[in-house]
């Protein structure tokens, strides 16, 4: 232990050695904080020898309490029984040995989100309400929220006025059938602690409890913390508060601000030495964190290079700020970097877009974290199933696909009905004729008569409409705007952000594209095809895109932060208070701070929403870094900008391999090539095969 020590800072060694009194590390960006929970810990069985199955160390994710737990047995040399938990899974415990005093037996079953919606749609059917209305989706959200303390019962049946009645119920199936939903565990597992021989056996059991993450926790997981460790102190509890970035999910700031008043005699220590970040990234951090008005106040440091300035690129549109991330992330990969080595985060999924189209445009492999690709989010298909069926006549799959959605009261036996007609008649249309001759019910004929009404419309609106009023009109047509408030309450807007971007995505396409009605989306929907070929890459060897939220605990040598403009991020939906502002601000941190050498930021002056381009302004927190940590990164010549602008959103121009092979068609002669690298399409003549269009990675290059 004492060479595990020396390779400890002052206030690391200092918070490993400390157990007087209940303990908070405020552990800032990148200041080793595991480091310093794995060595308390095994300091505590090493030294004080502690009962390792008497230390109950608990964080948010199940991949960190793996890794933490295998950082002590390396520490320790071998297994050892310390409960390394997630808050729910020590609930689980609890609940498994106590369950009974709650009327459920120790076997209980907890219901994953599927169960808990089929279950949701049996009460609303039970209770002979709208189906519609009371979707298990919606409905099952604001039980999640009530059951954590979000809102309370009563004033979320304001939108849902029988949401009283279906709580109950769904609550009653539940014990009926011996279940517990995932919001349940802690519910219970707190209700437990409030037993007091539990309380008493459970607190004097562990010797010491130890908390990562704190500011994220909820008021639930506070009174669980409490009861475990009010009486003895024995609490140590690692965060750092302008890391919060969950209060919209239920974390409560309070927690991690109001420590030393809800825990007595509470010592604070502070890890403020950064060991990831250049010189300049952490002052900058440091700049703009100081703005926030609810922290407990530090000031990291770093013995580390002072590094290269800080990048800023103002672009005139979005278009242009994409092609900049693409040519840059280009540039760094020529000079050595490894693809992994570099992530471009955004404040919603809905801005992946450009980033995915320019970083394909330009060969270089990418994924996406924390949400999946754009043309492959389940609204984004929805939609281009319908623009599918306004073009192909015969797109079964798609027809499949907008059959219930939005829900239109057509379950499974008139999808069978449908799947028996469409082995006779493929096309759309008189498939639809044919099942609603076929149905019995006037409500299912009557939706049936609607969905084919639709489609006819679209077929005629698009030659007459531009293409973001037309996916716009497909929007409207179909309702699927109140689709998505119902089935999503807690995420539609960002769904409809999504949609709207596919608008702006086909409208792009059409201003470089010569071609018009049919024609442009035909070819637009064959374009599409290179967007899902990047899967099949290593995750070793591609670039990351993702949200702020989805970056936080990762770091990468090359970040870059992108759509800082105001409406942006900060986002319009989180500018109303200061509180959100300050939240927005915490998010602007967590992304500055996950880059290790090299910090890229941009905005965009104009920025198409809504199928046309709108003025933008700078995000306020790219002000609130000094002006002498940033190089403004030169904009090409207006002329030179343009013909790169024009020219980059076309297949680009490269040596066209003349023969190839592949394992079955064998060797081809080659007529095209759309694209670069081992994504790129390749169009070949095969003598026995005929004309057929490749992905590169699966051919090999003879001549």
């Amino acid at each position: 232990m004492e060479r595990l020590l020396s390779s400890l800072n002052e206030k690391q060694k200092e918070a490993v050695l400390y157990f007087d009194s209940p303990l908070l590390i405020l552990a800032g960006a990148g200041s080793g904080k595991t480091r310093v929970i794995t060595y308390k810990i095994a300091y505590m069985v090493k030294e004080l020898h502690l009962s390792p199955e008497r230390i109950l160390a608990i964080t948010f994710t199940n991949k960190a309490a793996r890794e933490m737990r295998e950082r002590v047995e390396g520490l320790l040399g071998s297994e050892v029984p310390v409960l390394v938990s997630t808050f729910h899974s020590f609930c689980v415990r609890l609940l498994r040995s106590h369950a009974t005093r709650l009327g459920f037996k120790p076997n209980f079953v907890i219901l994953d989100t599927e169960d808990k919606k089929r279950l949701l749609k049996e009460v609303v059917k039970e209770l002979n309400l709208d189906s519609e209305r009371y979707s298990p989706s919606a409905v099952a959200s604001i039980i999640s929220n009530v059951k954590n303390g979000t809102f309370s019962l009563e004033s979320a049946e304001i939108y849902y006025d029988r949401l009283s009645s279906i709580y109950e119920l769904y609550n009653r199936k539940l014990k009926e059938m011996n279940a517990l939903d995932f919001d349940d565990l802690l519910l219970f597992g707190r209700e437990l602690l409030s037993h007091p021989d539990l309380k008493e056996r459970y607190s004097r059991f562990f010797q010491y409890v130890l908390i990562d993450e704190y500011q994220d926790t909820n008021r639930i997981q506070y009174e669980i913390a409490r009861a475990l460790t009010e009486e003895k102190g024995n609490i140590c509890v690692v965060g750092d508060e302008d890391q919060c970035i969950y209060t919209w999910r239920g974390a409560n700031i309070d927690n991690i601000l109001s420590f030393e008043r809800d825990f007595k005699n509470a010592k604070v220590i502070k890890l403020e030495k950064n060991y990831r970040c250049s010189g300049t990234i952490l002052e900058a951090a440091n700049a703009v964190i100081e703005n926030n008005r609810l922290r407990k106040g530090k000031r990291l440091y770093t013995d580390n290079p002072k590094g290269q300035p800080i990048g800023l690129f103002r672009a005139e549109t979005d278009l242009e700020e994409a092609l900049f991330v693409a040519r840059t992330v280009k540039k760094l990969l020529e000079k050595g970097l490894k693809p992994s080595d570099i992530a471009v985060f955004y404040r919603t999924n809905a801005l992946s877009r450009v980033f995915e189209d320019a970083l394909r445009r330009e060969g270089i492999p990418y994924q996406i974290v924390g949400g999946v690709k754009f043309y492959e989010r389940k609204e984004v298909k929805d939609i281009l199933a319908y623009l599918r069926l306004a073009v192909f006549d015969s797109d079964v799959i798609s027809l499949f696909r907008v059959l219930n959605t939005p829900r239109r009261g057509l379950g499974s036996a008139v999808e069978e009905k449908l799947r028996k007609i469409v082995e006779k008649e493929k096309s759309w249309e008189r498939a639809l004729s044919e099942l609603s001759s076929q149905l019995r019910m006037e409500k299912q004929r009557r939706a049936v008569g609607e969905l084919l009404e639709t489609l006819r419309i679209l077929r005629e609106k698009i030659e007459e409409l531009p293409p973001y009023d037309f996916v716009k009109f497909i929007v409207n047509a179909t309702g699927y705007k109140e689709f998505l408030r119902s089935e999503y309450p807690e995420e539609w807007e960002q769904r409809l952000e999504n949609v709207n971007e596919l608008g702006n995505t086909v409208q792009e396409f059409a201003e470089r594209s010569s071609l018009r009605g049919e024609e442009l989306y035909l070819e637009f929907i064959s374009s599409l095809t290179l967007s899902s070929d990047q899967d099949e890459l290593e995750e070793s060897s591609r670039v990351t895109l993702m949200t702020v939220h989805a970056s936080k605990g990762l770091e990468f040598p090359v970040v870059f932060v992108t759509g800082l403009e105001e409406g942006t991020f900060p986002h319009v939906k989180s500018s109303e208070t200061s509180q959100e502002i300050e939240e927005e601000r915490r998010l602007f941190y967590v992304a500055i701070t996950r880059a290790k050498k090299q910090l890229f930021l941009s905005y965009s002056k104009s920025r198409r929403l809504f199928g046309s381009y709108r003025s933008m302004r700078p995000s306020r927190f790219v002000s609130e870094i000094p002006s002498h940590l940033i190089r403004e990164v030169e904009r090409r010549s207006e002329k030179n900008r343009q013909t790169v602008e024009s020219d980059s959103l076309k297949p680009r121009k490269r040596k066209t391999p003349k023969i190839v092979f592949h394992k079955k068609f064998g060797k081809g002669v080659v007529k095209r090539v759309e694209g670069m690298g081992e994504s790129a399409k390749v169009t070949a003549f095969f003598a026995n095969y005929g004309e057929k269009t490749i992905i590169m990675k699966f051919l090999k290059v003879l001549a």
